[in-house]
């Protein structure tokens, strides 16, 4: 089983849909894939979390009774396959009526918005863990600026915190979700702050998210996204998404 294959089949491997000898080959294929394994991972993380604090609105029986006498007369007589079809769009009927107006948005929003936090939390700790934070090592703005054009369509902003107690240590160009964006790379006492800079999306909202110890904060400035994660103290932290977005603004 190749990726593209792969990437349809995993909303049903979470959901625990595929027949025996399909799931075996999706997980044989999942073990040992770099981009699908961490995918499927993310739809597991993010169906325990809706599991564990959306709210859960049942369909009343009659809108289940209407739609199994439905289908019982689109299927009659219709080849196995189709009916499955039919099977699949009522499914999702019962899915949309479960989570109201505008909860497909939202499911792919927050789907999204995960998936890229997780990416860039894990981007944060190879860094440190390859000891890889820069490709251009500098505190002068000047240079790390620069250095991104012609590696990336996005230009981070120059910005230089010194003054405030957070010095640039340089910047990278890192991979998160497919795409090749900017890192820049400041210091906090004994703790390093990564800002990862993303396209702006209509959906982006100001959002701080912890996991595994460390802290992501998410704002956007004009048409650019910032993600900044540490693992400093709040206190520390909230110092430094002022002053930096003082000096983006400025």
């Amino acid at each position: 089983m190749n990726c593209d294959e792969a990437r349809p089949l995993l909303d049903a491997y979470a959901d625990a849909e595929l027949p025996p000898a399909e799931r075996a080959a999706l997980a044989e294929h999942l073990a040992h894939c770099a981009d699908c394994g961490p995918e499927a991972a993310a739809i597991a993380r993010l169906r325990a979390a809706i599991r564990a604090e959306a709210s859960v609105y049942r369909a009343p029986p009659t809108l289940h009774r209407q739609i199994r006498a439905e289908l019982r007369r689109e299927t009659a007589g219709t080849p196995v396959w189709r009916g499955l079809g039919r099977l699949a769009y009522a499914a999702s009927l019962l899915i949309a009526v479960a989570f109201g107006a505008g909860g497909a948005w939202w499911l792919a929003g927050e789907r999204q918005e995960s998936r890229v936090a997780d990416a860039i939390i894990d981007s944060h700790l190879r860094s440190l863990l390859a000891q890889h934070l820069t490709d251009v090592a500098s505190s002068d703005k000047h240079t790390v600026k620069p250095w991104f054009a012609g590696r990336t369509d996005l230009s981070p902003p120059g910005i230089d915190l010194k003054s405030e107690g957070f010095p640039l240590v340089g910047g990278r160009l890192d991979l998160v979700a497919g795409r090749p964006v900017p890192a820049l790379v400041y210091r906090a006492g004994k703790h390093i702050i990564n800002v990862f800079v993303l396209p702006a999306g209509p959906r982006d909202h100001a959002a701080i998210v912890k996991r595994r110890g460390y802290t992501l904060r998410h704002w956007k400035e004009g048409d650019l996204g910032y993600w900044a994660v540490t693992d400093a103290a709040p206190d520390e932290f909230d110092k430094f998404e002022a002053a930096f977005r003082r000096a983006a603004a400025g």
